[in-house]
């Protein structure tokens, strides 16, 4: 029971701050730079802001490509992936931080005992990272769905709408919002770990950028090497481990589990465990109990 109320406090700290309401917005904007549609005359793609600007309401009513729901898909593939990490540090950042720099850590430790305390942070942090995104990704969709017409106003044929829409619209509205949970909460990771030995938020905001992002570069080139020389199986045993496969977690059907979904799953879990395991570690070891 103290354990709860320790998370839930902690998860208050990191929600009801000006970090969370930045990283909710941050989120919801960059969600508009996902692709909306590809001009083959051109071989130009333009991202959903783009194409609000760009094409009138007859062109968007010809093409599905526009249909709100399908937008709203496609919105965790744009330069969101590129920041998230920078994104999702800003809820927990402010608090732990400032609860770091003015003494109050070793006070609360003491209070609460380590292990729970190192629990209840990432926990809360975790928890605030999804939250996080996952509100940003309601909020563009709900400007999606004001902006642009529904699925149902195109010609489309059955085919087509299971297709796109295999389970529904309110499923896959749902199925979204939950990868836009574990994304975000998923990607806190390096940015909490980083705080158990760092107390400058600015590296613990840029570092995770920038191992992300060597991280995602390392991959796909090995998947382009492996495409040269015609080993087109190289993406399936990738793209599991990739910074972004945590989103597509959201999909797995667990009674119909392919490898690649197999290793995707074990993987993130060691990710997980990992960077909880390291965190409590390195906070052990100091005696200064973090301060």
């Amino acid at each position: 029971m103290k354990t709860l109320n320790n998370i839930r406090q902690d998860l208050n700290k990191a929600v009801i701050n000006i970090g969370f309401a930045g990283a909710t917005l941050m989120t919801c904007v960059l969600c508009f730079t996902a692709s909306a549609f590809r001009d083959n005359s051109n071989d130009k793609s333009y991202s959903i802001f783009e194409a609000f600007f760009s094409f009138d309401h007859i062109f968007i009513e010809k093409h599905d490509d526009f249909a709100s729901i399908r937008l709203f898909q496609n919105g965790l593939s744009g330069y969101i992936t590129m920041f998230i990490p920078i994104i999702v540090a800003f809820p927990f950042m402010v608090s732990f931080c400032a609860e770091r720099n003015n003494g109050l850590m070793h006070f609360t430790i003491t209070r609460s005992g380590k292990i729970r305390y190192y629990f209840s942070k990432f926990t809360a942090s975790f928890l605030s990272g999804g939250l996080a995104v996952m509100l940003g990704m309601a909020l563009f969709g709900i400007i999606i769905w004001i902006a642009f017409p529904s699925l149902e106003s195109y010609n489309l044929s059955v085919e087509q709408l299971e297709w796109i829409i295999p389970d529904g619209i309110t499923a896959a509205v749902v199925k979204n919002l939950i990868a836009a949970f574990i994304y975000g909460a998923f990607s806190t990771l390096p940015a909490f770990f980083l705080s158990s030995f760092c107390k400058n938020p600015y590296i613990i905001t840029c570092l995770p950028f920038m191992l992300i992002y060597v991280w995602s570069t390392a991959l796909n080139k090995l998947i382009s090497k492996g495409f040269e020389t015609g080993d087109y199986e190289i993406y399936d045993k990738v793209s599991a481990f990739t910074p972004d496969s945590p989103r597509q977690l959201a999909y797995i059907s667990f009674s119909e589990m392919s490898a690649t979904q197999r290793n995707m799953l074990i993987f993130n879990v060691v990710y997980l465990a990992a960077a909880l395991i390291g965190f409590i570690a390195i906070m052990n070891l100091r005696t200064d109990k973090g301060n």
